[in-house]
């Protein structure tokens, strides 16, 4: 084998093979490992393809629709055992594994696949699971590209598109029943949070000034969207915007903060999975960068602005990283605000569209 997909190729009429991706386990990463997981899927429309991924890319992947069937691997090492098994006994033939976590690599290695390949990690060789070298160039430094090179084999020049999440309609009703209380004001989707801690997230206070600001002077309202650790923030932002905003912080599943993200007109975020999720629905927006490199991990669509602290970019960054926190200080209250600003005036077509589709 070369490391590339074609084992697995079913153009030669053959019965479908039996695939299986362990997804990467965050919001963002699961959006930029689509386009290849999407490919891989028009390349081999045949295959049955399963897709094994922790509860909250679960709901990601059940909106793109690109597996045959999603399944849950729950918490801890019983939630990995059950699937390593399940696994096992739906014998698959071929196994990719997009996460680095030696859990995800030692549930490919029970699945008894005849070939299973991996992006680096530990342990990986001593599993028996072939490593794949992602070969990232000019035109071709997108993090998107490293799960390219994963399915298609080093250096792979398969075409990628971008991902789009496809929300049903109950969903989409039950969005506009929360942000009701807005009425037809532009909305301003601003998302605090960031996994990498302060590292990656813009000061909560900086996030409340530029939305007070819109609230005031475009007349936006605003809803605020993350994660149970995003609530304070978040709290922060509505008092300072009251009474045309909405706190959904935290009260939401996946599918259903993406629907909500699917009504609004703009986003405002840091580089995080909630700009990832915006950009997958189609929402424009605005992404404040401080020290990671938007050209690796930058949305999936050109309809976004960086605001990005000069200086040097480096991909992994600890949690309180001083570098990082001293870049995303630098980055001004007026900067964001005229970025939105600009955004916000190319929207008024996509405002009337909304409301004629409710």
């Amino acid at each position: 084998m070369n490391g590339s997909s074609a084992s697995v190729s079913d153009e030669d009429g053959a019965r479908p093979v039996r695939a299986a991706i362990i997804s990467v386990h965050w919001i963002g990463d699961t959006l930029m490992s689509a386009p290849a997981v999407a490919a891989w899927r028009r390349h081999h429309p045949r295959a049955r393809l399963v897709m094994l991924a922790r509860p909250g890319p679960t709901e990601i992947w059940r909106l793109l629709g690109v597996a045959d069937e999603v399944w849950t691997v729950a918490p801890g090492t019983i939630g990995a055992w059950r699937a390593a098994r399940a696994l096992r006994a739906w014998r698959p033939e071929w196994v990719a594994v997009c996460p680095h976590s030696v859990r995800s690599s030692w549930i490919a290695a029970l699945s008894g696949a005849s070939e299973i390949v991996g992006l680096p990690g530990p342990a990986r060789r001593w599993l028996g699971i072939r490593v794949i070298q992602p070969t990232l160039r000019p035109g071709r430094r997108h993090q998107q590209f490293e799960y390219a090179d994963l399915l298609f084999g080093a250096g792979s020049d398969v075409s990628l598109e971008p991902p789009r999440l496809h929300i049903p309609n109950e969903l989409l009703h039950e969005a506009e029943k929360r942000l009701q209380p807005l009425a037809r004001r532009p909305r301003l989707a601003v998302m605090p949070g960031a996994a990498r801690g302060p590292a990656k997230r813009w000061p909560a206070e900086r996030f409340a000034e530029v939305a007070r600001r819109l609230a005031e002077e475009e007349g936006a309202a605003v809803v605020v969207l993350g994660g149970r650790a995003d609530r304070e923030a978040a709290a922060l932002i509505v008092a300072a915007t009251a009474p045309y905003a909405v706190n959904l912080a935290g009260e939401t599943t996946v599918q259903q903060w993406a629907a909500v993200l699917s009504r609004c007109d703009l986003g405002l975020c840091n580089d995080s999975g909630g700009m990832h999720l915006a950009a997958a629905v189609g929402v424009p927006g605005v992404a404040i960068f401080g020290r990671t490199d938007p050209e690796i991990t930058g949305p999936l669509s050109t309809d976004w602005t960086i605001v990005r602290a000069p200086g040097p970019a480096a991909r992994d960054l600890g949690r309180s990283d001083t570098d990082a926190v001293e870049r995303l200080l630098s980055i001004r209250v007026d900067e964001v605000v005229d970025a939105c600003r600009a955004r916000l005036s190319t929207l008024a077509g996509r405002r009337a569209a909304r409301g004629s589709s409710i």
